[in-house]
């Protein structure tokens, strides 16, 4: 090979490298600007159109030569507007009202909406709270949210009271979606291994809001008490499935497999039941619960509640005892 020849390939190779160099400080450059740009947004969070995930478009940042109260009502006004991208869905259905916004005493911004906003759906309830409090604290000056009901601190079902809500109470993950923790106390009901009575525990739960109070009841009853609880006996049957559970008007409607019927030793009927109906009954605006068995009502419940509808029995509990368990 001649010299110029290799002097050439030499020549080429080194422009070859300062192009691949260049390139990728470019990349870098573009990333580190779409990084920067992505910071520098007010995202107004939206809703896609299924519902079941939380997204965000680009918003116009307030004038801060505005007064407080004003860049609020001009956010507010971005999350109620229909957003540009047709892949996305507001936060608020129009079934619910906005009443008020102010600032507390504590100097959270409180966000007041109509009666109608206790109906909404567990998952919409919960993008909607994560939507519009990562929106808000946006602002500077907004460092808690606080949900109010027609002039009343929001209670979601179970009676947990949000209160004062940060950003870092919703987490995201890497598909846009928006999760909720929350530690909740719910009270379940178990066999007592003293006695042949139902015994109460409190117990300590993280809840993420992806279902129902009602079915995190149920999975926790299906479980049976914490490993070492030497104080209550697991009440439902072993294999136990909860098919479906949904509530309305105050009942819950229970659908389980048949090894519900397979009654432990020394627990029988009734206290299954009553496990089950006591504990659900403890969540907020609960009266009665109906059990079905893959779908077809059973006679044999009807004798606990007319028509197999079974309200609490306090008679059938023992005394009460306060737990955890991790959820």
């Amino acid at each position: 090979m001649s010299l110029v020849r290799k002097l050439l390939i030499a020549a080429a190779l080194m422009i070859t490298a300062l192009l691949l160099t260049a390139c990728s400080d470019g990349q870098e450059a573009v990333s580190d600007a779409q990084t920067q740009t992505t910071e520098d947004t007010f995202k107004i969070f939206r809703t896609d159109v299924t519902e079941s995930s939380l997204l965000w478009e680009s918003g116009e940042t307030p004038d801060e030569s505005f007064g407080k109260i004003e860049q609020v009502r001009k956010v507010l006004d971005e999350l109620a507007s229909t957003p540009r991208d047709k892949e996305m869905k507001k936060l608020l259905p129009g079934s619910v009202t906005m009443d008020s916004a102010y600032f507390g005493r504590d100097g959270q911004l409180i966000i007041s909406f109509s009666k109608s906003y206790n109906s909404l759906p567990t998952v919409t309830e919960l993008l909607l709270r994560a939507g519009y409090v990562k929106t808000l604290c946006q602002l500077g000056f907004v460092d808690y949210v606080e949900f109010y009901v027609e002039e009343t601190p929001l209670i979601l079902r179970g009676e947990v009271i949000p209160g004062l809500m940060k950003q870092t109470d919703f987490i995201d993950n890497t598909g846009n979606t928006t999760y909720f923790r929350q530690e909740v106390e719910l009270t379940l009901y178990f066999v007592k291994s003293s006695e042949k009575m139902l015994g109460s525990g409190i117990y300590i739960v993280t809840y993420d809001g992806s279902s129902s109070y009602e079915e995190l009841v149920s999975r926790l009853l299906v479980r049976g008490p914490e490993e070492g609880d030497t104080e209550f006996i697991p009440t439902l049957p072993e294999g136990t499935v909860i098919n479906k559970i949904t509530s309305s008007d105050g009942i819950v409607y229970v659908d389980v497999n048949e090894e519900f019927l397979n009654y432990r030793e020394n627990i029988g009927e009734e206290l299954t039941v009553y496990s089950l109906v006591n504990s659900l009954c403890e969540l907020q605006g609960i009266m009665k619960v109906q059990i079905t068995v893959n779908g077809t009502t059973r006679k044999a419940f009807e004798k606990y509640g007319q028509g197999g509808f079974i309200e609490r029995r306090p008679d059938l509990i023992a005394s009460e005892k306060a737990g955890e368990a991790d959820g």
